[in-house]
């Protein structure tokens, strides 16, 4: 039977056979994951360069890959569910190597989105083996999604230096092409290696509300971007973020309505997973968000300016390092802090350290070397975050619920993400140095200061998380006490 673990609140139970080897080949895919999200953040001033961008629009460099995530993540999780999970994996990674193509040979801005959008499914993988966990990894399935994450995090760690070396000395097409030949790999080890899962979920695949979701955020967010280019009170704006949340109303009422829905929001009511996932859209919005803000102020030539330290890709590509470092290590060690002091007392303190490390960015934002190790304390912090949220999370789904629960999170995080990444790149659209297109250095430190704010409110929410966050979940049949899976019927 059963436990409940009382400071992790994930269930127990014995390890079943080959789960330490499933652990093994997908920690190795995301690694190749991690290298795949990290490898675009160095190059975004190189890819600006190329295509003519301007720095406020290289915030979708990151935006629409969060965008098409938050459709890609709930409906391959929900065919993961229904037509089993490692085949969508495999889906997942040939998508992302048709993605990584276009991108590399793309000859407009445009075409350049196009692929990244497709790269969204890349959102999907995580989840995916989250649920392929859950079946092969039983009791230490918490401890292995840390594993899962900080490989993660290891994966964008070496993806970040990696690029930076061959972004100064290779052709920018052929570095492009890398994370192809990285996905490929991945593709074959998971065909080769991890086997499909038994559990299958009923039901049809609600396409229509994949339609809503997805355009009525597009449209919202391109409503957002553009605001204070067109005018935050133009017919245009107002009719695109009105019509954006029109559809995204239209889109809460479908899956309330329908039996079979892209998203359960009934998932949200129970087990305390509302209250976790908007933990997760408060930790999407500042860590996405903030992300390429932080590039481009590292890019950035004081001479030409007044503000940044005019590094290359190499520099860049060090300078940022630190985050991704210190999250392989933190969340690796998450499931076991908060077994020690609990899950309240590990997100209080993760939230501090990312509030530290955006003080740090605002304050020392003149000085190198104190601005770059401000990075190892903030990644410390999102990586206890990053580990612990979806462990819970997950804990409180059913186990074919397992995937769908895993893509809940990554939606509420990387839509947040998408809409800072949209208001963000508004803010710098509208606080301009004078007479030019460059964002001026007040408009960094709003954004900062917004993600200040944002880690005090976690901060703040923290205490309610054993009130609010649920618990395990537990077996009602003596089937599920045991986790028997449900096999598909011939």
């Amino acid at each position: 039977m059963t436990t409940p673990n009382v400071q992790s609140g994930i269930a127990t139970a014995p390890l079943q056979a080959g789960g330490l080897a499933a652990v093994g080949f997908l920690a190795f895919s995301e690694v190749t994951s991690g290298m795949l999200q990290s490898w675009y953040i160095p190059l975004i001033p190189k890819i600006g360069q190329r295509l003519d961008v301007n720095p406020a629009q290289l915030n979708w460099v990151l935006a629409s890959y969060l965008l098409s995530t938050v459709i890609f993540v709930p409906l391959l999780a929900k065919l993961g569910d229904r037509y089993g999970h490692r085949r969508m994996v495999l889906i997942v990674l040939g998508s992302v190597t048709l993605g990584t193509i276009l991108t590399a040979a793309a000859p407009s801005f445009g075409i350049f989105l196009l692929g990244r959008v497709i790269q969204g499914s890349l959102g999907a993988l995580l989840p995916l083996e989250l649920a392929i966990l859950r079946e092969r990894a039983g009791a230490n399935s918490g401890r292995a999604i840390g594993i899962l994450v900080g490989c993660l995090g290891a994966g964008g760690a070496a993806g970040t230096l990696l690029v930076g070396m061959l972004g100064t000395n290779a052709d920018l097409t052929l570095v492009l092409f890398v994370p192809a030949a990285l996905a490929l790999v991945s593709l074959a080890t998971i065909a080769l290696f991890v086997p499909e899962t038994s559990t299958r979920a009923a039901g049809s695949i609600d396409w229509t509300g994949a339609a809503l979701l997805g355009i009525g955020l597009a449209i919202f967010l391109v409503g957002i971007s553009n605001g204070s280019k067109l005018g935050w009170t133009s017919a245009t704006t107002l009719m695109a973020i009105g019509g954006g949340l029109a559809l995204l109303v239209a889109f809460v009422a479908l899956e309330q309505r329908i039996s079979a829905p892209l998203v359960d929001v009934s998932l949200l009511t129970k087990g305390g997973v509302g209250f976790l996932m908007g933990l997760t859209g408060l930790f999407g919005l500042q860590f996405y968000g903030a992300a390429t803000v932080s590039v481009l102020f590292f890019a950035s030539k004081p001479e030409a300016v007044g503000y940044g330290f005019g590094l290359d890709s190499v520099g860049v590509a060090f300078a940022i390092s630190p985050v991704p470092i210190a999250l392989m290590i933190s969340s690796s060690l998450a499931d076991s802090v908060s077994r020690r002091f609990g899950n309240r007392t590990t997100l209080q303190m993760s939230s501090l350290l990312i509030a530290i490390w955006f003080v740090g960015l605002i304050t020392f934002r003149h000085n190198l070397s104190v601005f770059i190790s401000m990075g190892a304390i903030g990644g410390i912090g999102v990586g206890f975050i990053a580990a612990l949220l979806p462990a819970l999370i997950v804990s409180r789904a059913r186990p074919e619920d397992s995937a769908i629960a895993g893509a809940l999170y990554n939606t509420s995080r990387t839509m947040a993400g998408a809409v800072a990444g949209a208001t963000f790149a508004a803010i710098m659209s509208s606080m301009l140095i004078s007479g030019s297109q460059i964002p001026s250095e007040s408009a960094f430190i709003t954004i900062w200061a917004i993600c200040i704010g944002v880690s005090l409110l976690i901060f703040v929410l923290a205490p309610f998380l054993n009130k609010l966050g649920g618990k395990a979940y537990q077996p009602e049949t003596t089937e599920q006490m045991i986790n028997l899976p449900v096999r598909e019927s011939s």
